[in-house]
């Protein structure tokens, strides 16, 4: 078995439907700010065209490069 060599974290953006635990991701991004940013944009967008079933959020993602 090899080991990895590095691992990096990446911030994913999911959208949820209100009540369901499972989400969808919809965007990924280096930095927390850049991730929340577009969560938070996402929100106001859907909002605006008053759909209210959904709702957004970064989550943090490790993974192992070889």
């Amino acid at each position: 078995m090899k080991l990895p060599k590095t691992k990096t974290g990446l911030y994913v953006v999911m959208r949820h439907l209100i009540g369901v635990d499972e989400g969808i991701p919809v965007g990924i991004f280096a930095t927390p700010e850049a991730a929340d940013d577009y969560a938070g944009a996402c929100e106001q967008e859907f909002e605006d065209r008053g759909i209210l079933a959904y709702t957004f959020r970064p989550v943090y993602t490790m993974f192992y490069n070889e």
